[in-house]
């Protein structure tokens, strides 16, 4: 259905190189399969997904303007919160 990404200011944690910067997290409102095939097309890697609560990748700086001209829709943290919720019931996960 969509891919979707949230946006936040990288404070003063994590690597020095994205402190201070835009980050978002990268997540389908659909299925694993959709995310991975658009997280590879910003070259990241399968290994690169983060399974905490809602799969999601972790983008920064130019992967992150890549990802919305190529398609990436941008909502709230909260609104892929709640559509991954809404997916999870429908799965039966």
């Amino acid at each position: 259905m969509a891919i979707l990404i949230d946006s936040f200011y990288n404070g003063a944690r994590g690597p020095m190189r994205f402190r201070h910067r835009r980050c978002g997290h990268l997540v389908s409102d659909s299925s694993l399969e959709e995310l991975h095939e658009f997280a590879e097309c910003l070259g990241l890697r399968r290994e690169w997904l983060q399974v905490k609560s809602i799969p999601h990748y972790d983008l920064t700086g130019e992967v992150y303007g890549l990802a919305l001209e190529r398609g990436a829709i941008l909502v709230s943290s909260r609104e892929i919160v709640r559509r991954a919720v809404k997916l999870t019931a429908l799965s039966g996960a």
